[in-house]
C-alpha cells in the first residue's frame, strides 16, 4: 500500500484553493458546494469563526510538487458529536492512493478534534468505493433519491405543520421508531448524534404529523433536497408525507427515500417519482476513551469493519 500521505491545510491555504479547484475536476464526493466550504474554512484565519452558523470546517490536502492531487473537505455537524465528509476532488479520473490517504487523514483530524464519527455519501457503483472502504468508511444503509413528479399528483391540503422547539425529543423517538437499528447504531445511538444526523440532510424547514401522543412524521426540506421519517405503522402517513413534500420542495428538488423506507417508496413510485440513482451512506466510528482517565482520541483502524459486510 502506498505511504502516500495527506496533511491539514491552514486556513490560509484552504481559503486559496480556488484556482486549483478546475484543476481537480474529479469529484469522488460532492455533497457540498466548494467555493463556500473554503470559504467557511478561510473566516477561522479571521477570528470571525466563533459566528452564529458557521461550523467548523477542516481542509486536507494531498500535494504533487506545487499541485494538489487532491483535496478533502469535511465539517462539523450540528452538536459537535459528528463530522461530514462534504467535498473530495482528485485531479485524476481515478487515484486510490489518494482518496485512501485523504479519507484515512480525516479520521485522524476528527479524531484529534474529538469527534466520534464522520458520515460521507457517495453514488453507488462508484469507481472510488473500494478506495473508500480502505479509508475506513462502510456502508451501512442506502439512500435513493427521485424527482418530483410534474405536475405533483398529491393533494392540496396536508395534516403536517411545522415543527418547534419542543418537537425535537418527539422526533429523536420517531427517528428510533422508524428507522431499523442496524442503521441506529451506527449513527445516532443518542439524541446528541441525531443532532448531527439532521444536519449532515442540510434542511431549513421541518414540518412535523401528529399522531396519538406521539409524532407519526417528519419531512425536513431544503434548497436541493428533502428527507422524510413516518412511522409506517400509521396508516396514511406515507402518502401524507408525500403531499407536504410536493407542496414544499422546489420542482427540481430531489426526494431522499432511505433504502429501509418501503411504503414510501411504494407510494411515490405510484404517483410518478422519477428514479435518479442510489447512493450509499458510510460511517467511520471513532473510539473515545473516558476523558477522565486519558485525554486521548483514538481512530479505529481503517482495516477494521463497522458492521458485517
Amino acid at each position: 500500500m502506498s505511504e502516500l500521505r495527506a496533511e491539514s491545510l491552514s486556513p490560509i491555504d484552504a481559503a486559496t484553493l480556488w484556482p486549483q479547484l478546475r484543476r481537480l475536476d474529479t469529484e469522488v464526493i460532492a455533497m457540498r458546494g466548494e467555493e463556500s466550504l473554503l470559504l467557511t474554512s478561510g473566516l477561522a484565519a479571521t477570528g470571525l469563526s466563533h459566528l452564529p452558523k458557521i461550523s467548523r470546517t477542516a481542509v486536507l490536502g494531498v500535494k504533487r510538487g506545487l499541485r494538489y492531487r487532491g483535496v478533502l473537505t469535511i465539517r462539523e455537524l450540528s452538536g459537535g458529536a459528528c463530522w461530514e465528509a462534504a467535498s473530495l476532488r482528485i485531479a485524476r479520473e481515478k487515484d486510490d492512493d489518494t482518496v485512501r490517504a485523504l479519507l484515512s487523514a480525516a479520521g485522524d483530524e476528527v479524531a484529534r478534534r474529538g469527534g466520534r464519527s464522520v458520515f460521507l455519501r457517495y453514488p453507488e457503483g462508484s469507481p472510488h468505493g473500494t478506495a473508500v472502504r480502505q479509508g475506513g468508511f462502510m456502508a451501512y444503509s442506502f439512500e435513493h433519491l427521485h424527482a418530483l413528479p410534474h405536475p405533483p399528483s398529491g393533494g392540496t391540503g396536508s395534516a403536517f405543520r411545522p415543527a418547534v422547539r419542543g418537537d425535537r425529543a418527539a422526533l429523536f423517538r420517531l427517528y428510533c421508531r422508524a428507522v431499523p437499528e442496524t442503521v441506529r447504531r451506527q449513527e445516532a445511538v443518542v439524541q446528541q448524534e441525531w443532532r448531527a444526523v439532521l444536519d449532515s440532510y442540510d434542511v431549513q424547514r421541518h414540518f412535523v404529523l401528529d399522531g396519538a401522543g406521539s409524532l407519526a412524521g417528519w419531512a425536513g426540506i431544503g434548497h436541493r433536497e428533502a428527507h422524510v421519517l413516518v412511522d409506517e405503522g400509521i396508516e396514511g402517513a406515507a402518502s401524507a408525507v408525500l403531499d407536504v413534500v410536493e407542496r414544499e420542495l422546489d420542482a427540481r428538488g430531489v426526494l431522499v427515500i432511505k433504502g429501509f423506507q418501503g411504503e414510501i417508496e411504494r407510494n411515490a413510485r405510484a404517483r410518478g417519482y422519477t428514479a435518479l440513482g442510489t447512493r450509499l451512506v458510510c460511517a467511520r466510528r471513532m473510539a473515545v476513551l473516558n476523558p477522565s482517565l486519558v485525554k486521548e482520541v483514538a481512530t479505529v483502524p481503517a482495516d477494521m469493519p463497522l458492521a458485517p459486510q
